[in-house]
């Protein structure tokens, strides 16, 4: 536990949360990510530790960086109507 670095009153806690970011085209969702929660303000700081074991997985974030393929393209869909104009019958 030490002084947060954004508000200077609180104090960083550690906990569980779940981290979400984009890294490249990829979103990310992490549960019971480790990290440090300022009981004031709410500034987040990651783990460190669980942040380099992340990295392999996902790739670099950043504009240059190209988060690694997971093998989830974009899905076909059958031919037909466009998303979300299709009725309920009545």
């Amino acid at each position: 536990m030490w002084p947060c670095p954004n508000c200077r009153i609180g104090y960083m806690r550690p906990r569980r949360i779940t981290y979400a970011g984009y890294h490249g085209d990829l979103f990310v969702v992490v549960p019971n990510m480790p990290a440090y929660i300022c009981d004031v303000c709410g500034n987040r700081q990651y783990d460190e530790e669980a942040l380099m074991q992340l990295i392999p997985l996902i790739g670099p974030r950043g504009e240059g960086g190209q988060a690694q393929d997971l093998g989830s393209g974009p899905v076909d869909r059958p031919p037909g109507p466009e998303w979300g104009t299709h009725r309920r019958p009545a």
